[in-house]
């Protein structure tokens, strides 16, 4: 298989940790900078954009989420919890984080945009957005464990792009708890490896 990233991406760093910590072989494939090499992706399929995978059977699979449950189901499952309340637990979390990846993204793209077409509306509905993502965090991942599911890695993966896209938000100011959590975590090869570059 050949996972497609650029290092900075979010949205790519996922399936990259969900492939590191199911121990799979994968060959990664670094597209940046990706306005150089997009026609190489669009040669595979019509997003032009990262992450994408190239399956052993030559098919091409976009989307995130998609891409981290392929992986997990040719892993054997190992990402997923056998408890159903500790499943539930993983997809809540993944699910703020996935959100807040999101609003990030979504707030980043509008304030770099020209003066006369941005919208600071949306700009502060998407701030006052990722500030409850951060709080909501910062509730589930205090004093919590150091391991790597589908929810902590969507949380590690949404607070490093905070990190360099948003570095104002001060995510850490008052989540004392969210910032020993995420800490701890980028001690792990796995996490500090794919951080972004900045």
């Amino acid at each position: 298989m050949k996972l497609f990233y650029t290092q900075n991406s979010p949205y790519a760093r996922r399936p990259r940790l969900v492939a590191r910590t199911a121990r799979l072989e994968i060959e990664e494939v670094d597209m940046s900078p990706l306005a150089d090499r997009v026609g190489e992706l669009l040669d595979l399929g019509p997003g032009g954009k990262v992450p994408g995978l190239l399956t052993d059977s030559g098919v091409y699979l976009t989307e995130t989420l998609l891409i981290t449950r392929y992986l997990n189901d040719a892993a054997g499952g190992k990402l997923t919890p056998r408890e159903a309340d500790r499943a539930e637990k993983v997809l809540e979390m993944e699910g703020i984080g996935s959100l807040l990846m999101d609003s990030l993204f979504t707030r980043s793209h509008e304030k770099r945009r020209d003066d006369g077409e941005k919208s600071q509306a949306l700009i502060d509905k998407e701030g006052a957005r990722a500030a409850r993502c951060y709080d909501a965090l910062n509730e589930r991942l205090t004093n919590q464990p150091t391991v790597l599911d589908f929810g902590t890695i969507a949380a590690i993966s949404a607070l490093g792009y905070a990190d360099w896209r948003h570095a104002d938000d001060n995510w850490r100011e008052g989540r004392p708890g969210l910032a020993n959590w995420f800490n701890e975590m980028m001690v792990n090869p796995a996490v500090a490896e794919t951080a972004p570059k900045f």
